[in-house]
């Protein structure tokens, strides 16, 4: 139990001072962090973004997984507002997928964030929620400022790991449903100094040995986006030449990023190839042996480009992720649990705040926890599925619990099963969520909770360019097969 005064909280025996009081306190600026900060600020509540990093996008940059996997076309609502904005800034390819220039999303982020007038406190820990009588009111941090605390109306969760609804007593789940596994953690590198026109001629020249989805084979020289998935025979060869360990966890190779024209001789790679299976992201021990053993797994797959890949003979490692990559931990329980049921019947949801789409990945497990599959002969999602897209709604109920009031969860820990998650986690679909969190937060601070503003909050995110319920009669699956704005050129 906590007491507040004017100017300080006191828990037990501590006291602590108060930072800031604000309508709605956005914990992790990721993805959905900036989205919900961004829609907080421009529906009129004063909002403070909380960050542990020295700059914002999580995933996005901090991880470097530097891809959005459905085309451009499809992006709506904030995610198409900022990467409109960051390819104006010639910091992201606009085509078939949307590959993104890691530092450059870091500073607009920041920019976007501050110009719709919310505040950002970098290199800050959240602590520990405060919760009383089953409202959360604030939370502890601590920075090079010390421990302190933060009062705030609304406080939305975009940990992406659901630390601070875990910590309230929210209940949850980790991993697949029967038997807690969890999506395998990757170290991200970037390499450098790559040729992409001798790479490019490299897959011309074997097709079958890359990706058959249109979405995981592009290499568009002319306006510099790369998202190619494959090179399965090279890894076999890597592994029998002893320059892979035959038992590593790693099948076939990944590859995307944006370059400049002029630097197709010299173009900069995302490899998102390491996998480490059997990690808690919620566990330090964990996440410290998945580092380790994911750098050893980078440092060989860099080995094999060099040695095998045309293209890649001068390449080198220029960095790797400041965060080790987590696919799955914690995923909330909330007034609803979206299922693959709702996703294929195309289930309507009077709360729905976004359509949502998605590569339709049906029933196959991608990045599954069960060792060795990903990549390998038997994974047809990997080797010969060509996918379509789909989309479906996605309801509040998912980013709110009965638990605890005045609480929104938002990203891959929103309230989902395993099976959902592959539609539902990746970054246009976490925006959305963001944004919808941010504007449901702003309209609902003050208010009483069990009355959510539901048709305030609709109008809102429809007004911002949100879709939030699906025509009638369209179907929720196969919608439209992928295509190429005019001049974007796919590996054939």
């Amino acid at each position: 139990m906590f007491q507040v005064s004017q100017n300080e909280v006191l828990i037990g025996q501590q006291s602590l001072p108060i930072a800031a009081r604000v309508d709605v306190l956005v914990c992790g600026g990721g993805v959905a962090g900036i989205a919900a900060a961004v829609a907080a600020a421009r529906n009129g509540a004063k909002t403070l973004l909380i960050e542990r990093a020295g700059f914002l996008g999580g995933t996005a940059t901090g991880s470097a997984m530097g891809l959005i996997v459905i085309p451009a076309s499809e992006l709506v609502g904030f995610p198409r507002e900022f990467f409109t904005r960051l390819a104006r800034e010639q910091g992201a390819g606009l085509g078939d997928v949307v590959p993104w220039d890691i530092e450059a999303y870091k500073l607009t982020a920041l920019e976007i964030v501050l110009e719709a007038g919310a505040d950002v406190l970098l290199y800050t820990w959240v602590s520990e929620p405060l919760v009383r009588d089953g409202r959360i009111e604030g939370v502890v941090i601590d920075n090079k400022s010390g421990r302190r605390a933060v009062l705030a109306k609304i406080v939305i969760d975009a940990t992406g790991d659901a630390d601070v609804a875990a910590r309230a007593g929210v209940p949850f789940v980790k991993g697949r449903e029967e038997d807690g596994a969890m999506r395998p953690a990757t170290v991200m590198g970037r390499i450098g100094n790559i040729d992409l026109r001798r790479f490019k001629d490299y897959i011309d020249r074997h097709p079958e040995d890359v990706s058959r989805d249109d979405g995981r084979r592009v290499v568009d020289l002319e306006h510099g986006i790369v998202r190619i998935d494959g090179f399965f025979s090279v890894v076999e060869k890597a592994k029998r030449m002893g320059l892979l360990d035959p038992a590593a966890p790693v099948n076939y190779l990944r590859f995307s990023g944006v370059n400049a024209k002029e630097h197709t001789d010299r173009a900069v790679l995302i490899c998102n190839s390491t996998r480490v299976y059997d990690v808690d992201g919620t566990n330090a021990a964990d996440v410290t042996r998945a580092e380790v053993e994911g750098r050893r797994q980078l440092r060989a797959i860099v080995r094999v480009c060099r040695e095998l890949l045309p293209g890649f003979e001068n390449s080198f490692l220029v960095d790797t992720s400041a965060y080790l990559g987590i696919r799955e931990t914690r995923r909330i329980r909330g007034r609803h649990r979206l299922t693959y049921d709702d996703l294929a019947s195309g289930r309507r949801f009077e709360d729905s705040v976004a359509v949502m789409t998605s590569v339709d990945y049906g029933t196959a497990e991608i990045h599954g926890p069960d060792h060795g599959h990903e990549g390998s002969v038997a994974d047809e999602w990997a080797r010969k599925l060509s996918l379509k897209l789909m989309r479906f709604e996605f309801p509040l109920g998912c980013m709110v619990t009965d638990e605890v009031a005045n609480l929104v969860v938002a990203g891959r820990c929103a309230s989902m099963t395993h099976e959902v998650d592959k539609f539902a986690r990746n970054m246009a679909p976490i925006g959305l969520q963001g944004q919808a969190a941010g504007t449901f937060a702003a309209i609902a601070a003050g208010r009483e909770w069990n009355r959510p503003p539901i048709e305030t909050t609709r109008a809102r995110l429809e007004r911002d360019g949100v879709p939030v319920s699906l025509p009638p009669g369209e179907a929720h699956r196969n919608i439209e097969k992928r295509s190429a704005r005019p001049g974007a050129a796919k590996v054939t």
